[in-house]
């Protein structure tokens, strides 16, 4: 005859047993759940993940063709609109020479749209590069002819290129309201400064005071060169109170 010790152990195997059929019931149709949203995702996503096929490309062309674009494009369109890289195709479009910028937008459900912004030249750096309008070294061009010709040519050591560049833009900013253009800035390994003027005059700054000895050319400018500047050959601004000229012959 069972005890009453011995029905209480079944009860709570019973017990135990109906728990455990319980949460596996639970737990498959939890899964079941999981896997039926899943599908539906996958149905939805799959639904809004168009193909791309019109793309709209702004940009000036000046210097960039739009072959190179295109290039870098259709290879990271393939996926869909939703499950484009953007930045993979942002750092692939970045890396074309002449881009400075670029924006991209996606407009579901199959359009994408780009604007390109190319660097703006300012001033030549030693025998290929270039530098654009924040002082900054964007390209290295082999091709001479690619060059434009009517750029002033900044010369110093490589890791001082954006020193020189901020040096010849502020200097030339100051300069332009009296018609004098420059042609050339030179800093040597030594530190010493020197410009050269679009009709050919030579200024030398050397490396001290130089901050000074550029504003005081300036103020000279304003009373000597901008009237004087085609009989001038050269200037010398490295005196502690003043500076030379000397006139061509």
């Amino acid at each position: 005859m069972p005890t009453s010790r011995t029905k209480n152990r079944k009860k709570r195997v019973s017990k135990k047993w109906i728990l455990s059929k319980n949460f596996k019931n639970i737990l498959f149709k939890a899964l079941l759940l999981s896997v039926i949203f899943w599908l539906i995702y996958i149905l939805i996503v799959s639904g809004l993940n168009q193909k791309i096929k019109y793309i709209s490309i702004e940009s000036s062309f000046q210097n960039v063709k739009e072959n190179q674009i295109k290039d870098a494009i259709f290879t990271e369109i393939e996926n869909g609109i939703l499950n484009l890289d953007t930045s993979e195709l942002y750092s692939k479009i970045l890396d074309i020479d002449w881009i400075d910028k670029v924006s991209i937008s996606r407009k579901w459900p199959d359009r994408l749209e780009l604007k390109i912004y190319e660097h703006h030249p300012v001033a030549r750096w030693g025998d290929n590069g270039l530098l654009n309008n924040r002082g900054e070294l964007f390209a290295e061009i082999t091709n001479q002819n690619l060059i434009p010709s009517n750029l002033s040519q900044l010369n110093g050591p490589n890791d001082k290129s954006y020193e020189v560049a901020q040096r010849y833009l502020s200097l030339k900013e100051r300069l332009v309201p009296y018609g004098i253009n420059i042609t050339a800035v030179d800093l040597d390994k030594r530190g010493a400064w020197r410009i050269k003027l679009y009709n050919g005059t030579v200024i030398n700054f050397g490396k001290k005071d130089v901050n000074k000895r550029f504003d005081l050319f300036v103020d000279i400018t304003k009373n000597i060169i901008s009237s004087e500047s085609d009989e001038i050959e050269s200037i010398d601004m490295r005196y502690d109170n003043g500076f030379t000229l000397l006139l061509k012959k």
